[in-house]
């Protein structure tokens, strides 16, 4: 029986980390530093993503991480202000080059 309580109590705990996981984007900047945000809809798209120093976002482009609706919704130009990775003129110029493409 101790068992049995201990098998449902451990498959409880991995369902409730895969829906953890469908939910929510992980942002990694380095050491022990991350973020969690809440995805706009539930799926395993950009889950786990890593942004270690404003050279990495340079080099990857703070416009083509803003072209991705999921994080942009979530919020991840706000962390990247928040965590001083970028400045809020930056991320307001890169918002209004973004938007004027659409």
């Amino acid at each position: 029986m101790k068992d049995r309580i201990i098998k449902f109590i451990l498959m409880g705990l991995v369902c409730y980390g895969i829906y953890f996981a469908f939910a929510n984007h992980i942002i990694y900047f380095g050491g022990t530093d991350f973020a969690i945000l809440k995805k706009q809809k539930m799926s395993f798209n950009n889950t786990f993503n890593n942004y270690k120093s404003r050279n990495e976002i340079r080099y990857i482009g703070l416009e083509n991480i803003l072209r991705n609706e999921d994080l942009r919704a979530a919020g991840i130009g706000q962390e990247f202000v928040k965590r001083e990775l970028i400045s809020e003129e930056e991320l307001e110029a890169a918002e209004n080059k973004v938007d004027s493409e659409e």
